[in-house]
């Protein structure tokens, strides 16, 4: 796989599954106020991060990457772009919330990893239905949910053609925090996740399947079952410096003990850790403002 593709998918992937957007649920003035609870209708920046992490959930191969890209929060009634992806509000209340949400993961190069003679993997995207409860409520700028999500999966075939490939299904069920004025404080903010996944055959085969010819000492064939796949805790720190940037960092721990393709030899670490760090330049924003109590990010 062309390195500078890889970098450039994996990059504009680490915005959108790493990142929280960091706009204050309030706008801060210099003595860190918070006169009114909007947020900008959309915005507008570049994001200037570093990522460590492995090729693949269970890879012993680390790569990191530094590149800036550009990035869009949009925030409208019924269709929204941010941290989450790209998803479309079906209905949205004091306590509930779906969507049909749009995600993706980025692509998997063989070179120098146990999947050495394998092949690439392309990126894949994830579409399906989700659901939020707010068991607690909403609040401007602290709010506790659950959320299970059901997702069709396919593989992309870029950048050569638009090719999608089916390759299976996840089922997904989250616990997310999220404070956007830790201690009372607009210009930090603090978010943690943990979720569980559970995924079918065809998709634990697209990653830890080896077949017959791909079969080396120490690589026997290996076929994946349905059923667990991992367990996931996330958690970032984001400090607002002024309107225009904020500094945020990332860390994420990915336990596969139990899960169904532990025993794939493509599974070198039962633990992976991923680290990230950006510095978030916000260019243009809209005059428009919109209620922050129903908008997370």
């Amino acid at each position: 796989m062309n390195h500078l593709r890889c970098a450039l998918l994996v990059t504009f992937f680490t915005i959108i599954v790493l990142f929280p957007a960091h706009s204050p649920c309030q706008e801060i003035d210099n003595a860190g106020s918070a006169p009114s609870p909007t947020k900008p209708l959309w915005e507008l920046g570049l994001f200037n991060g570093v990522v460590r992490l492995p090729l693949y959930r269970g890879s012993a191969t680390y790569r990191t990457y530094a590149l800036p890209l550009p990035y869009l929060i949009y925030r409208g009634e019924f269709f929204q772009s941010d941290r989450e992806g790209v998803r479309g509000i079906f209905y949205r209340s004091e306590a509930l919330e779906t969507s049909l949400s749009i995600f993706g993961n980025p692509p998997v190069d063989e070179s120098g990893t146990a999947r050495e003679g394998m092949g690439d993997l392309d990126p894949i995207v994830e579409i399906g239905p989700a659901l939020k409860w707010y068991f607690l409520g909403r609040a401007p700028r602290q709010y506790l949910y659950l959320s299970p999500a059901f997702r069709w999966v396919s593989s992309v075939g870029l950048p050569d053609d638009l090719t999608f490939h089916y390759q299976g299904w996840r089922f997904l069920v989250s616990m997310v925090y999220q404070n956007d004025a830790i201690w009372g404080n607009d210009r930090w903010g603090f978010g943690c996740k943990a979720e569980i996944s559970f995924a079918n055959n065809r998709y634990n085969g697209y990653f830890y399947n080896v077949s017959e010819a791909d079969v080396l000492p120490g690589r026997p064939a290996f076929e994946s079952n349905s059923g667990y796949g991992g367990l996931m805790i996330s958690g970032n720190v984001v400090y607002r410096i002024n309107r225009r940037f904020t500094v945020a960092v990332y860390g994420r721990w990915d336990g596969l003990a139990g899960a169904t393709y532990q025993e794939s030899p493509l599974v070198e670490r039962k633990n992976n850790f991923t680290a990230a760090a950006a510095l978030i330049w916000t260019i243009a924003r809209s005059k428009k403002q919109v209620d922050a109590k129903y908008q997370e990010r």
